[in-house]
């Protein structure tokens, strides 16, 4: 799975940026500003942006794991996708990175 981070400022007083988790979805990158990141100084934003690029991140929600690999993906999917997709299913398809191809295929 293919991310990138975006960057910008912060627009209010409380100042710092916003670093925002992207996966490559086809043609395109999916933004999860729901799970944006508030960094108060540019060493938080380098901090976030190599664990968006370094780290796995679900490909529903744009959670950042902070584990090793995919620790805790079984509790996080469970809470949250159960209703997209089993997690037994998911995983198979993540552990060989075709869950986003799968899921645009089920889309067509």
């Amino acid at each position: 799975m293919k991310t990138k981070a975006e960057v910008y400022q912060e627009d209010s007083e409380k100042g710092g940026f916003w670093v925002c988790p992207c996966i490559q979805v086809g043609g395109y990158y999916k933004h999860f500003d729901k799970n944006r990141i508030h960094c108060s100084s540019q060493l938080e934003v380098s901090d976030a942006v190599w664990k968006i690029l370094n780290k796995n991140v679900c490909p529903e929600c744009g959670h950042v794991f902070s584990g090793n690999g995919w620790d805790g993906i079984d509790t996080h999917w469970r809470a949250h996708h159960e209703d997209i997709m089993s997690y037994e299913n998911a995983w198979e398809l993540l552990t060989r990175n075709k869950y986003i191809e799968v899921m645009l295929e089920s889309a067509e």
